[in-house]
């Protein structure tokens, strides 16, 4: 019988320092979509924060659309975690294998999971709201933000170094021959952003009647 490798020896994410995210394909392929989505977000929630510097309401289109871009590898991400947790809580001997993350890191992620979740759907709502709800809305999407920050680098960092590799991984032919589902796992996050990239479009068209309705935004 192996001697599953102890906490003292993984990395933030459980894996044994310097190995694959597991040897069986699924967990494997599981892991490089998790990272890659990851990679994809950073970038996107990058370009969210850059809008925020500009000023939201000179950019406000960008921001919309950049906003429902990331919204669809949000689900995905969620997806390919959720999944890992469910198969590690209910006995999949590879999974366990690969074991769980860090005890901060298993604490951490449904904080930052429902503040992603209250982030992404409070700035919707403001966009969308009048009224009352809409001042709810804006205040509670201003307030979240700073928090759901601190928790996104306290996730990102220890993670960091091992998403990129894993992420890229797929793009080399002897990953890609070494952890099938490659080209599958690509086509799920161009779908993704092409989904949201058509509803951020789509959506954005509704700036002007913001600003009709809210017009002191024009002047922050």
């Amino acid at each position: 019988m192996t001697t599953p490798t102890s906490n003292a020896t993984r990395t933030p994410n459980g894996e044994a320092p310097g190995t694959d995210p597991g040897t069986d394909p699924g967990v494997a392929g599981n892991a490089r979509l998790s990272a890659a989505t990851g990679l994809i977000l950073l970038v996107l929630f990058a370009a969210e924060i850059v809008t925020d510097l500009l000023g939201v309401a000179n950019v406000l289109t960008a921001h919309v659309v950049i906003g429902l871009m990331l919204t669809p590898p949000v689900l995905v991400k969620m997806g390919s975690t959720g999944w890992r947790i469910v198969r590690y809580y209910h006995g999949d001997h590879a999974y366990v294998e690969r074991g769980a993350p860090r005890l901060f890191l298993r604490i951490l992620g449904p904080i930052l999971i429902l503040l992603t979740t209250v982030l992404i759907g409070s700035g919707l709502l403001a966009y969308l709201a009048h009224g009352g709800l809409y001042d709810v809305a804006l205040k509670t999407h201003k307030v979240v933000f700073y928090i759901w920050l601190l928790a996104v680098i306290a996730h990102v960092v220890p993670h960091f170094v091992e998403a990129v590799s894993w992420a890229f991984a797929d793009l080399s032919t002897r990953a890609r021959g070494s952890v099938p589902g490659a080209g599958t796992r690509r086509t799920i996050l161009v779908v993704a952003l092409l989904v949201g990239g058509v509803a951020g479009v789509i959506l954005s068209g509704h700036v002007g009647g913001y600003f009709h309705t809210h017009p002191i935004r024009l002047h922050l």
